[in-house]
């Protein structure tokens, strides 16, 4: 027998044993293989796709323009480089502007557009029922942007022409159109109105104004962009309709008067705009904009084609199921059209992706059209359902890896859950597909090898299932529990072997040593683990509360008995101060010195670090980092820790709500797979969170001038600060409770970290 055996028994069985927390220094490595169907997954760990929204531009200055793609299934953004390939969807994921400037901080929707025509995309993106923009300050591969207003205002010139200033209106669940409509060089914005069925035109006034398009003047020229109107009930689309209450001279189009624009039902009552995508572009090569519509509720894209001229905007023809010369698209829910090249012949092609983050599909939700026509006149042809998500590990919605070596030959394999397959009918699925490492001890390698593990999609537990492995039966094998979406657990015996498990449901609604039915509120994510050295496998459990329980074992190692000790281990919790839920995944270890420690994916994202347990395993655990690594791969974050690299270091797999996972390795591996010394932070801060100073030590030499630089949550600075020495102390006095960004800049690597004020202003 492989001598390996026992060893990764123990490690399930009781604990897991690493060095101290100080050797959890991870870095990102996006080239473990990963096969499914005898096919390498080339984005295996780019973390999944689910409602995508997708945009050009040239991130390292290299001439070819890159993949900006923002999820908004946990407010994600995932970058991809151009490899450059002719005639070739090919890219490659790289994890270098996690940090950049907003990105971290991004929410609801984000394209970028160039609007100063320097040929540098920058960044439009929602915020507080209008949108911001970002200019990018990039300088040769560095990418930066910077704020350059948290709030874009038009004139919505009320009906006797006097000015009335506000922001330019974007419900958080829309996609504004963002073009040049008019052709004069600068980008104007098509947007429904607050309550309509009519899309607003509000024209940008800098090449007028001032002759240049780098300026973000708008004003409202048209309440009835297009003279058509949407139906309050459904999709569809009435041509020709009146508008009497437009602007006074509205451009691109004619009326007069002013009244509020609204969608009214039968019984005659208001009805508000309930959300659109709006995508528009030159559908026949007669260089007026036509327009692709997706609506929420609807599986379906809406093309409308502009009959008129660029003076005068008039909707003649509607296709309900666009492409209907191809296959139409049918996406639930809430398409959403991108008109982007993906494939580097030059012309433009078309993505869709759900805009909605609840009922939609999580799986085969990127459609993708190839251009087969010309630039200026599209001719789409559908390619495939599934561009990027079918070269990565997607799951649908959620993903929480959990190892266990399924065959017994030593080597960690992966069992990963979900909250949820979309499936026909629009409803969810729960399941869980088994990753077979089929690489060696130093180098892992995995294969999908099982979708359903173990048939759970039929067992009647639902969605949200999350499994934990031990031998709780004391005969030589793996056994497995598995917590639910309703916080209760179910025990499924291995009446197979330690090489070849069967799993079959035993126990259902495990109950403690009173016979109530353990239940632990929602989202039960349970762990075994001997918290109190008795060599018994206790319970812990985290929750949709953001809290840990734990239940000691007080039978036998063949009969346990589950004991509820805490509903607030440690006092630990995963709430986010701006949050109500924690959805807290718990994953406890132990060092080779004795110390338990443990991490905990949120629903934020963030992973907590959690430290000074050993002797201390009923009082207050210590929060030694509420951003462990920096990394933040989308809300509902799943660490799972186990040495799959074969250095004495634990390895971690990282899921998320998005439905895919990302490797982070121990060792002095690069992402290219040579050798090399580990990176090391630019520089280390203390206390995270803090709640009043913090302490900033730059962690190698200081050759030169070097700044701290704070900003908030918009990107705008807040407080800067030379660093006169290694170590500097700054006062958060006079800063509100929230999130800030901290950079060094000068001479040292430039490095962004993320700092949490708490405690009284």
């Amino acid at each position: 027998m492989n001598n390996l055996r026992p060893i990764t028994a123990l490690l399930l069985a009781v604990s897991v044993i690493v060095p101290c927390h100080a050797q959890l220094d991870l870095h990102f490595d996006g080239t473990v293989p990963l096969v499914r169907n005898g096919d390498p997954l080339t984005l295996a760990w780019a973390g999944g796709l689910n409602s995508v929204q997708v945009s050009p531009v040239d991130l390292n200055n290299d001439g070819l323009k890159d993949l900006f793609l923002f999820d908004r299934s946990g407010n994600s953004v995932i970058t991809l480089l151009n490899d450059g390939i002719p005639n070739t969807v090919s890219y490659t994921l790289t994890r270098e502007y996690d940090l950049v400037g907003p990105f971290p901080e991004l929410h609801d929707w984000a394209l970028m557009r160039d609007y100063d025509m320097d040929g540098r995309e920058d960044l439009f993106a929602y915020s507080q029922a209008g949108f911001a923009v970002y200019r990018n300050t990039s300088i040769g591969s560095m990418l930066s942007f910077e704020l350059v207003t948290s709030q874009v205002r038009s004139n919505y010139v009320s009906s006797n022409g006097n000015p009335v200033h506000a922001n330019l209106f974007i419900s958080q669940v829309d996609l504004p159109g963002i073009a040049d409509i008019d052709s004069d060089g600068d980008l104007d914005v098509l947007v429904f109105s607050l309550l309509g069925s009519y899309v607003e035109y509000h024209k940008n006034l800098s090449m007028e104004l001032y002759g240049h398009a780098d300026s973000l003047t708008y004003e409202l020229k048209n309440r009835c962009w297009g003279y058509f109107s949407e139906s309050a009930s459904d999709n569809s689309v009435t041509l020709n309709v009146p508008c009497s209450f437009n602007v006074p001279n509205p451009e691109i189009g004619g009326g007069g008067g002013e009244q509020s624009a609204i969608r009214h039902g039968q019984d005659g009552a208001p009805k508000s705009h309930s959300g659109s995508c709006l995508t528009p572009l030159d559908l026949n090569g007669d260089g007026v904009m036509d327009l692709l519509l997706g609506d929420v509720s609807f599986n379906n894209v809406v093309a409308l084609y502009n009959g008129g001229t660029v003076d005068l905007a008039l909707m003649t023809s509607v296709d309900n199921y666009f492409p209907i010369y191809d296959e139409s698209v049918e996406l639930a829910l809430f398409p959403a059209s991108f008109y982007v090249d993906l494939n580097n012949d030059g012309l433009r092609d078309l993505v869709v992706s759900p805009n909605g983050t609840t009922l939609a599909e999580n799986g085969n939700s990127m459609w993708y059209y190839r251009n087969n026509g010309t630039d200026a006149s599209p001719v789409f042809s559908f390619q495939q359902d599934d561009v990027f998500q079918g070269s990565m590990i997607d799951l649908g919605e959620g993903a929480y890896p959990v190892p266990f070596d399924h065959d017994g030959d030593g080597l960690m394999d992966l069992v990963v859950a979900n909250h949820g397959h979309f499936q026909t009918g629009d409803t969810y699925v729960g399941k869980m597909t088994l990753l077979r490492n089929t690489g060696t001890v130093t180098d892992p390698s995995f294969d999908v090898v099982d979708e359903d593990f173990a048939g759970l999609s039929s067992s009647g537990i639902g969605l949200s299932m999350y499994p934990a492995f031990a031998d709780v039966d004391d005969d030589g094998d793996m056994d497995m529990y598995i917590g639910d979406l309703q916080g209760r657990l179910h025990f499924f015996r291995n009446n197979g072997t330690a090489q070849s498990p069967d799993f079959v449901l035993d126990t259902p609604n495990i109950t403690d040593e009173f016979g109530a039915t353990i239940d632990v509120g929602q989202f039960a994510t349970p762990q075994f683990f001997d918290l109190d050295g008795d060599g018994l496998k206790d319970l812990l459990i985290g929750e949709r509360n953001g809290n840990l329980n734990y239940y000691r074992n007080t039978g036998t190692a063949s009969q346990p008995s589950w004991q509820q000790v805490s509903e607030s281990l440690g006092d630990v919790s995963t709430v986010e101060w701006w949050n109500i839920t924690g959805h807290s995944i718990p994953f406890m270890f132990q060092t080779l010195d004795g110390d338990k420690e443990i991490l905990l994916g949120s629903e934020s994202g963030w992973i907590y670090h959690y430290g000074d347990i050993e002797g201390n395993e009923l009082g207050t655990y210590t929060l030694l980092d509420s951003t462990f690594l920096g990394v933040r791969e989308g809300i509902r974050s799943s660490p799972c820790l186990a040495d799959l690299t074969g250095d004495g270091e634990l390895d971690l797999v990282l899921g998320n709500y998005r439905g895919g996972l990302s490797f982070w390795r121990s060792d002095m591996i690069s992402s290219t797979g040579s050798r090399e010394t580990k990176d090391q932070r630019s520089f280390s801060m203390f206390p995270n969170p803090t709640s009043g100073e913090v302490r900033l030590v730059l962690t190698g030499e200081m050759q030169g001038a070097t700044n701290w630089v704070i900003r908030d949550s918009m990107g705008k600075v807040v407080m800067q600060e030379a660093a006169n020495g290694p170590t500097t102390v700054l006062s958060m006095t006079g800063l509100a409770n929230s999130v800030y960004y901290i950079r060094t800049e000068g001479s040292v690597n430039s490095e962004v970290q993320r700092l949490i004020l708490v405690g009284p202003e």
